[in-house]
């Protein structure tokens, strides 16, 4: 169901918290005869995206920092630069990540920013999609036909049927449910202003005409609502056509275009690092694509939403890029020093480290002690691979059905097992 407030246990509630500051505006338009939702979306839009401006400050400079201290990790590293083989490639990003640590950044740092903005995004979206669940004014333009059609079966089969026979995708993505007066606003409010008319002959020929007039009488008061600019239908979905509305997925992938470009891009030598980055790249290639092609199947509020959104964006980075260029990097970067320098040493005191961290000791090889298991022997653990092989080789390991690629971490993992068998677990 659309209506109903949806969102799950994350989202909803921001959702519903949206939805009030979006009826707010709403309601401030029409105090000024302004009955169009289209101002109040793009309104909404400029607000809710200016929350977000600390959010990508702090993403900006994480990507900043990381680009000014790339020349010390490239120095640091470029005894492994080139090398494939597992140590060489386990060295370099430890001292990698030692390194973006001792500044206080990481590049897990754009991630989190994103995961934090993805629910409200989301919540966004909700209430642009779904208007009438969140804007009084807008819902009572279909509540009392929605009322008079949950009186009577055969009305219901009407508009079922009309819900069926049309053209309109949107309309087939909600659940009618006989009974449920907020499925039934959801499949009239995403009737297209156009066809309201044949909404309306629908059940006249039925024999409904009281309903009949309700929707004749009522369709200049939603075509008002719904009408941007006094050219394009915001219940609509621009589609494959050559109109007007079609411009508004066009600026959607324009701007993004230019919002992701405008994002400063994180540089790394490690091998790992631009792997990440080439799969953003490529994110960065097919996310505006893909825009387009949403906001040509959506109705285009939505559409103007995103399109509004993304060109935020692309202001707002450019603010951030000019602000960067005429700042103090290297006072920014001591800072940031200073404050790392404290975290680190708070976390070292107590011994905990966060999700991200354990995985990238997971990744590295690197496994957490645990007190109430005997120690491995640590005089193993710092061995070069060539004497462990060597140990390994002249054991009876050899002798085991499992053979184990020459070099391969399980190969290593093996070989000090087999030293740690050998020598009694002693360090």
């Amino acid at each position: 169901m659309f209506l109903t407030q949806e969102g799950g246990i994350i989202v909803k509630p921001i959702s519903i918290l949206l939805g009030k500051f979006m009826n707010l505006l709403y309601e401030l338009f029409l105090s000024m005869d302004i009955t169009s939702i289209g101002l109040a979306i793009l309104l909404f839009t400029i607000i809710v995206r200016l929350l977000f401006v600390p959010l990508m400050f702090k993403q900006n400079k994480s990507s900043k920092l990381m680009n000014y201290i790339q020349p010390e990790i490239n120095k640091a590293t470029k005894k492994y630069r080139g090398k494939t083989d597992q140590e060489s490639m386990l060295a370099q990003q430890r001292i990698t990540r030692e390194i973006q640590s001792k500044y206080g950044v990481s590049m897990t740092s754009g991630c989190l920013t994103s995961l934090i903005q993805f629910p409200i995004f989301i919540a966004v979206y909700n209430v642009i999609r779904n208007i009438p669940a969140y804007v009084d004014k807008v819902r009572a333009l279909y509540e009392p036909i929605a009322s008079s059609i949950l009186k009577d079966e055969k009305a219901f089969s009407i508009l079922e049927a009309f819900q069926k026979d049309s053209t309109v995708k949107t309309l087939s993505t909600v659940t009618l449910e006989n009974g449920n007066i907020n499925t039934y606003i959801d499949v009239l409010a995403k009737v297209p202003s156009d066809q309201l008319a044949d909404l309306s002959k629908s059940f006249s020929e039925g024999g409904f005409s009281e309903i009949a007039a309700m929707i004749a009488n009522n369709s200049q008061a939603i075509n008002d609502t719904y009408n941007f600019l006094g050219i394009i239908d915001l219940t609509a979905a621009p589609g494959f056509h050559f109109t007007i509305a079609l411009i508004i997925p066009i600026l959607s992938m324009i701007f993004q275009f230019m919002s992701m470009y405008a994002t400063p891009q994180q540089t790394s030598s490690d091998p790992q690092q631009q792997a990440t980055m080439k799969t953003m790249k490529t994110m960065m290639a097919v996310m505006p694509i893909m825009s387009f092609f949403v906001c040509i199947s959506v109705p285009a509020g939505v559409g103007l939403y995103w399109a509004m959104g993304s060109l935020l964006s692309f202001l707002t980075s450019l603010g951030i890029n000019l602000y960067f260029k005429h700042a103090d990097m290297e006072k920014i970067l001591e800072k940031s020093a200073k404050k790392a320098a404290k975290k680190n040493a708070k976390k070292k005191a107590s011994g905990k480290k966060s999700f991200w961290e354990k995985m990238q000791d997971a990744a590295m090889g690197q496994v957490p002690e645990d007190s109430s298991k005997p120690r491995v022997n640590n005089k193993a653990a710092t061995m070069s691979l060539k004497t462990l092989e060597a140990d390994y080789n002249n054991s009876d390991a050899t002798n085991q059905k499992v053979e184990y690629k020459k070099g391969s971490l399980a190969y290593r993992a093996n070989a000090v097992q087999r030293y740690n068998d050998n020598n009694g677990g002693k360090n």
